[in-house]
């Protein structure tokens, strides 16, 4: 968790280094939640760069290997989804990074809602066995698949079709629930480290002539680890400098970003 109070701060005193204007809250609050998801997808794009290294015989190895740490960096985002398929009755996500239950009815297609806090698909298996499912993103492919006499899905080898905003899975005889392994979407965490899915907000308490202070209870801090500070405050930098249009502002954003 990264405070977002001191994000604020860092970034109000370098917009302010040499007077050229105050950084608000709610212009801060419109470059807080990209300049989190930039963070978090160039994780992923670290963890490329870290195998690549690893397969040169090149990384540090143990606690020091680059591809090690971010992989752990990652593994908090990992969540795990039940999509109950056995049957026709009503059917609900479980999902055990919310920490609640979304209903969603289950036609005779296995049709499921994609939930909108799955970021990117890491599995499909269904409950209770090894079977793995095939997960299918190109609707031409799938269709292939599907009207194949040697490829058809049968329950030992089943196919799962993703859609923009759609599961099928495929075929509809699947007897168990099938699991989700998916990375979510960064959100938020309370002062008391609560999670939830809205996006990082710093929140201030007016007290007088428009001085303001932060309100920490109110305010939602970065979901994203500790060690990243640095690359959030880089990330917002960059883009208030574009806005502001000062160069030097934005060239720190960049020189940062690409240092890391």
């Amino acid at each position: 968790m990264i405070s977002v109070i001191k994000v604020y701060e860092a970034v109000r005193d370098l917009c302010n280094k040499d007077q050229k204007g105050f950084i608000s809250p709610s212009v801060f609050n419109r470059f807080a939640e990209v300049a989190q998801l930039n963070v978090f997808n160039e994780m992923f794009d670290e963890l490329k760069l870290a195998a690549k290294i690893r397969q040169s015989g090149s990384d540090a190895g143990r606690d020091k290997s680059a591809y090690k740490m971010l992989e752990e960096d990652l593994s908090n985002y990992i969540g795990r989804v039940k999509l109950n398929v056995a049957g026709e009755e009503s059917s609900t996500y479980v999902s055990d990074n919310a920490g609640g239950f979304i209903e969603v009815p289950v036609e005779e297609v296995a049709e499921f809602q994609r939930p909108a806090f799955v970021h990117k698909i890491i599995s499909m298996y269904v409950d209770g066995t090894n079977t793995s499912v095939e997960i299918i993103t190109d609707e031409e492919k799938a269709r292939r698949v599907l009207n194949s006499n040697l490829s058809a899905p049968t329950e030992d080898f089943p196919v799962a079709l993703f859609s923009s905003n759609k599961i099928m899975i495929f075929p509809q005889t699947i007897s168990s629930d099938v699991n989700l392994v998916y990375y979510r979407r960064p959100g938020s965490m309370s002062s008391t480290g609560a999670y939830g899915d809205q996006p990082p907000s710093y929140a201030s308490i007016s007290i007088s002539d428009g001085f303001l202070l932060p309100d920490e209870a109110s305010s939602r801090n970065f979901d994203l680890p500790s060690q990243y500070f640095s690359e959030v405050v880089a990330e917002i930098a960059r883009m208030i400098g574009v806005r502001l249009r000062d160069d030097v502002l934005s060239q720190y954003g960049i020189a940062e970003t690409t240092n890391k």
